[in-house]
């Protein structure tokens, strides 16, 4: 038995465990090669047994097979072997090792006594190091924490439980320190701190500790695995937001290039021109919201700043120039300013003019790929502030991006500005060649020498078809954008927009999908029909009815159609004192149903069509003694219900419940292979084909063959399956040309369940049927 216990007078040490290390070398060739880098050879305590594994680790890195004849010889090699006590020596290390499963045991045993046996010694010298008096205390200190921080890593390199929280904390503690440098502005200071930390942290070059830095920031976030179905309700409802529609989105990094004299810097002002006074920039329909703007101006100097200030008309008014704020003197080595900058004017749009002077005091070439790490954490701020950096960069002698191509790898959108010259006139050029967010395209710009800016006149494919600057299709284009955006979040397909405009529904569809690909329009599949592609403006709100439900009315009102005859009563039976209600007579007969209620009406009476809507009052309604028809009482679904209370109180169950039994009886949910009343052929006929088109069923009807019958010939029988909607719910549309809009129960009748839109004024111009709807 192994004993674990060192003697009390010597140093920590268990030479038991090392002859049984040893040994287990010695036994079986695969032990080193899990050892070889994770144990020092200072490990071993006694002299002897430190040389052996110093020959077993000799051999493994030559990748040579170690047993005990390739030890023994490489001992014999050197003259080793006598002081390690001869071949008698090696056989009792093999003899004393029956197995070699609790190497890697045995290995922590003796790491855990070879640190014990440092802190002894560390022990001596802190005692030491307090009395010395000639030395600053900071430098004591800092020569303390070198020295445990030496004996900290002394442990197995692949750690667990206390050595990993350990190399944890320090990496966390490494990674504040590198933080806390950036925040100090006084560039001096910064790099001698940094250089500082780089020699206590035992890194060999300052280059290497940055090197460190950025591997880090690249591993900040924690890699988690998803399905696709939890991958999507995660992420699946997230557009993409814009601080530029189409051109500049938000929380991204925007690398413009062009050649010396195009009017880069000309063009990034005039684009912080738009965002801070807010309009148009590009389209029709995508205008600029209103922000705030930092310039980090550092290549123009002062003068030629203030003149474009100044020619761009950014003193219009107030509003305008408090919204932008400039700063004169950054580098990419000043994070921490560069923060405290963003937190204290909080920028939608941060503008850096440009990469190469604020690449001064790297210390990468410029064909580096290190030298495009500065974008990778600009990209980490964009995610982090909410905002988008826009950097002006050169291209080389080939008219391509300047420097290492790692920049253009790095950044989320790239964008070449060149100048161009057709037959007629010379323009600017904008080419989008990268982006995350939409699909590449060219723009043409006209100089303005008026006002040293940039004015946008539409595609460059559309100017060579066109000298206009608004081709027919870009105007068709904008009035859809101006529509998504009176309708922001709703879902719309191309020939729901097209019946709303007038238009050509295939020029719509064609329209719409440029305006997706220039990240004007969102796009997605309908809920409902997966294989419909929708479109919309801003985040999108099909899922969440609650935005979508119309402002009920607070005065109530009791509905029926007019009833033609003095004698015809109201057939509601459902009255409460407590409740104020009218009954409003329609203005006209609309269709059959009203046709069948005046079959038990007086037919000398006349209806005028202009008549208003009569209200009676409760008093008189519940005086009246109507005699009620037949016919009328079997057709009393056509009263519309709609009782007015106050809002401290629900509505009494009662009505409720009868307006739900009576429409559940008026109107079946049409099946197929479903049973259901025909009130033409008077008796049960068995459903087989629904046609939505004609709003006709096919039917098998006893004794008669199979027929066509319209929906609304149908009635529900004891077989028949019921619906459950009532007035007020909220439904999605399965069918015809408002397939998947969202809509509320307005009336429940014979001819069907009419609907009202939220963002239409009138309802709609049909009715629907039970099985066309789904509750949302």
């Amino acid at each position: 038995m192994i004993n674990t216990f060192a003697s009390p007078t010597l140093p920590p040490s268990n030479v038991d465990v090392e002859i049984a290390l040893l040994g287990a070398i010695l036994l079986d060739p695969q032990v080193i090669c899990n050892l070889a880098d994770t144990l020092p050879a200072e490990a071993f305590y006694v002299g002897s047994h430190k040389k052996i594994y110093q020959a077993a680790v000799s051999l493994y890195k030559q990748q040579q097979r170690v047993d005990l004849l390739t030890v023994t010889n490489w001992l014999v090699d050197r003259d080793l072997l006598k002081e390690i006590g001869g071949r008698n020596k090696l056989a009792m290390l093999v003899g004393s090792c029956v197995s070699s499963i609790n190497a890697d045991h045995y290995a922590e045993l003796l790491t855990e006594k070879h640190i014990r046996r440092q802190l002894a010694t560390l022990s001596t010298e802190l005692d030491q190091e307090s009395h010395d008096t000639e030395k600053p205390l900071a430098w004591i200190l800092e020569n303390i924490e070198q020295k445990i921080l030496k004996v900290t890593q002394l442990r197995n390199a692949k750690g667990s439980g206390y050595w990993q929280k350990i190399d944890d904390i320090a990496f966390e503690r490494l990674c504040k320190e590198l933080e806390d440098i950036e925040e100090i502005e006084n560039a001096a200071q910064r790099d001698w701190l940094m250089r500082k930390l780089a020699k206590k942290w035992k890194f060999s070059s300052k280059k290497e500790l940055l090197d460190f830095h950025a591997k880090w920031l690249d591993s900040q976030s924690k890699t988690q695995l998803y399905t696709a179905k939890e991958y999507f309700a995660k992420y699946g409802n997230r557009d993409q937001d814009w601080v530029v529609p189409g051109l500049v989105p938000t929380e991204s990094v925007v690398v413009a290039y062009g050649d010396g004299g195009v009017g880069k810097t000309r063009f990034a002002f005039t684009l912080a021109k738009y965002a801070c006074s807010g309009g148009r920039f590009t389209y029709d329909g995508a205008e600029i919201d209103p922000m705030k703007v930092l310039l980090i101006e550092t290549d123009q100097g002062a003068r030629n700043t203030s003149k474009l200030l100044e020619m761009q008309d950014f003193f219009e008014d107030e509003l305008t120039s408090d919204r932008l704020s400039i700063c004169e003197e950054w580098t990419v080595g000043e994070f921490g300013k560069l923060k405290q900058m963003l937190k204290q004017n909080q920028p939608k749009l941060v503008i850096i003019d440009s990469l190469m002077s604020v690449s001064t005091s790297s210390i990468y070439s410029e064909n580096d790929t290190e030298y495009a790490r500065p974008i990778v954490r600009l990209r980490h701020l964009a995610q982090e502030f909410n905002c988008t950096f826009l950097l002006i960069h050169h291209c080389n002698a080939n008219g391509e991006i300047r420097g290492t191509r790692a920049i253009k790898f790095s950044c989320d959108e790239l964008w070449k500005l060149t100048r161009q010259r057709n037959e007629i006139e010379e323009f600017n050029a904008l080419t989008i060649e990268k982006s995350r967010s939409r699909g590449p395209g060219a723009y043409k710009f006209m100089y303005d020498d008026e006002t040293w800016g940039w004015k946008f006149t539409g595609r460059l494919e559309d100017s060579a078809i066109s000298q206009g600057t608004d081709s027919q299709s870009t105007n068709i284009m904008s009035r859809c954008i101006k529509y998504l955006k009176q309708h922001r979040g709703i879902p719309y397909e191309a020939q729901e927009i097209a019946e709303e405009l007038n238009l050509n529904r295939d020029t719509v569809r064609r329209d719409l999908k440029r305006a997706v690909n220039e990240g004007l329009v969102n796009s997605g599949r309908g809920k409902i029909n997966k294989r419909a592609l929708v479109y919309y403006i801003g985040s999108r709100r099909d899922q969440n009815l609650t935005d979508q439900l119309i402002n009920l009315t607070d005065q109530a009102l009791i509905t029926s159609f007019p009833l033609h005859t003095k004698d015809s009563g109201l057939t509601d039976q459902l009255i409460n004192e407590n409740l104020k209600f009218s009954i409003v007579k329609t203005e006209k007969n609309v269709d059959q149903f009203d046709q069948l209620i005046s079959w038990g009406c007086d037919a000398d009476r006349e209806t005028n069509p202009t008549d208003q809507p009569e209200l009676i009052s409760c008093e008189q309604l519940i005086s009246c003694q109507p005699k009620i028809d037949p016919i009328v009482d079997q057709l009393s679904h056509s009263l519309t219900i709609e009782v007015n209370h106050s809002l401290t109180q629900d509505p009494p169950k009662t009505v409720s419940k009868q307006t739900h039994d009576q429409s559940a009886i008026t109107l079946p949910l049409i099946q197929e292979k479903c049973r259901y009343w025909s009130q033409i052929h008077q008796r049960e006929v068995e459903a087989f084909n629904i046609n939505n088109q004609l709003l006709e069923v096919s039917c098998k009807i006893p004794g008669r063959g199979t027929q066509s019958l319209p929906f609304t010939d149908l009635r529900s029988c004891e077989q028949s399956p019921r619906h459950t909607f009532s007035i007020g719910d909220k439904v999605v549309i399965l069918e015809g040309k408002n397939k998947e809009t969202f809509a509320i129960i307005t009336t429940i009748r014979a001819d069907g369940i009419w609907l009202k839109c939220d963002d239409r004024k009138k309802s709609l111009a049909r009715p629907y049927f039970p099985h066309q709807l789904v509750k949302a």
